[in-house]
């Protein structure tokens, strides 16, 4: 790779690119460039921009072949070159045999896709190339600050501070805005497009302060701070009134505590620490909006439900498709058939085959499984494996009712925290 040349050929460099990805995607929306061309994000720029200098340089200038080597040589950037390989050879396999066998086309917006992977790969081997264990301090800091801009936001909004919803909201999520300012009560968009996208970011981020609560030290009272921020995510998981973010904050924590109670061999001091994180959920579970409760009870049946009605509509067509062609799908075909399809997998499958959703599956499972071979270690590892275990876990049921590998916004959070883990990929002894 090339991030060890040019601009990011240093680890502070790599750093900062990197808070400024991670900055642009949990706060920044996308904005337009031209009305033919498709919205653009800031971390986009950055990423591709710094890869684009990096290449430019590596053929001004040169480059030893043996430090480019060394790079491909770990684990972590050999098992990402992989997945990568793989998914690429599908959309291809899928594609060509859709123009032979099919008669569909291949046009410029098929091509997009090829463009999103290339970011998520690229965002990713950034993690891998630079030592996140030596800048872990800066790194938590920066997500403390950030953190701290997304909660202010989200309570601006659900109260409409200084007039919020009429001048900033409106920038952050014009298509969902309906969803805050007319709904009573307003379910919440953070710094995200939609309420459901932001309830599956904060239980990320309940999942990762959780486990940190439980493990990183054993006292109570210094573990105040992660079980504050667990708290803090925890409401507004709740104000976004997301029954998906409802359900999996559950599972999460109850995998982030049942395997932080073997961890410490069910000590009465973890025993504590789980009782009060208990409480603290339910309280605040207690004092959420009103429609939480009811929105939770229509799901419960599926028969009346209109959002569940919903979505089976909206998932026939691409049954009907996946059927006629099962095996490799229909290609990317953005031009002839819909994009709008809510259940990931049944999207996947339709254009790529039972083929490509087995490779989609192994793009989060082979990271899930360096993090859960990790979460039977010692200190950080153990408590960011279990974390991206269990947001793992959260994902893959989130991509039921919607998806997160075409959400470029939180995709590329998570795309970060996938390349953490193949760094403890390249470091295992």
């Amino acid at each position: 790779m090339f991030w060890n040349i040019g601009i990011t050929r240093d680890n502070k460099a790599k750093l900062a690119l990197l808070i400024g990805i991670m900055a642009s995607a949990m706060l920044l929306p996308s904005f337009p460039i031209s009305y033919s061309l498709p919205r653009i994000r800031l971390d986009e720029a950055l990423i591709f921009g710094a890869f684009g200098l990096n290449f430019l340089y590596f053929l001004a200038k040169g480059a030893r072949l043996e430090f480019l080597a060394a790079a491909q040589r770990l684990a972590g950037m050999r098992a990402i070159n992989r997945t990568f390989l793989l998914f690429l050879a599908a959309i291809a396999v899928s594609n060509i045999y859709a123009a032979i066998a099919l008669g569909t086309s291949f046009g410029l917006r098929d091509l997009m896709e090829l463009v999103t992977l290339t970011k998520y790969y690229l965002v990713m081997t950034l993690v891998v190339s630079m030592n996140a264990e030596e800048n872990y301090p800066s790194l938590k800091k920066a997500f403390l600050i950030i953190f701290g801009l997304i909660v202010i936001i989200a309570w601006g909004q659900f109260l409409n501070l200084a007039n919020m919803n009429a001048w900033l909201t409106p920038l952050l999520a014009p298509s969902h805005l309906d969803n805050l300012v007319n709904a009573n009560p307003p379910r919440v968009l953070g710094t995200f497009d939609n309420p459901n996208v932001f309830g599956i970011f904060t239980v990320i981020v309940i999942m990762f302060a959780s486990s940190f609560y439980y493990v990183y030290h054993p006292s109570i009272k210094k573990s105040l701070v992660p079980l504050v921020i667990a708290g803090l995510a925890i409401k507004l998981a709740y104000m976004t009134i997301s029954r998906t973010a409802l359900v999996t904050t559950a599972i999460g924590l109850v995998v982030v505590s049942i395997w932080a109670m073997a961890k410490k061999k069910w000590k009465k001091e973890i025993l504590l620490k789980v009782a009060i994180l208990f409480l603290v959920t339910v309280a605040l579970f207690v004092t959420s909006p009103r429609d939480l409760a009811a929105r939770i009870n229509e799901g419960l049946h599926l028969q009346t439900s209109t959002s569940a009605q919903g979505h089976l509509l909206r998932s026939a067509d691409t049954l009907t498709a996946i059927k006629q062609s099962p095996i490799f799908g229909w290609g990317t075909a953005k031009t002839s058939m819909t994009t709008l399809v809510d259940d990931e997998y049944l999207l996947i499958t339709r254009r790529y085959g039972i083929v490509g959703l087995l490779v989609y599956l192994w793009f989060f499972i082979k990271p899930c499984r360096i993090a859960w071979r990790n979460s039977k270690a010692q200190g950080s590892r153990a408590i960011l494996g279990i974390a991206f275990s269990a947001s793992t876990i959260a994902v893959l049921i989130y991509n039921i009712t919607a998806g997160v590998l075409y959400n470029l916004q939180l995709m590329t959070i998570f795309a970060g925290l996938m390349g953490l883990m193949y760094g403890m990929e390249s470091k295992k002894t």
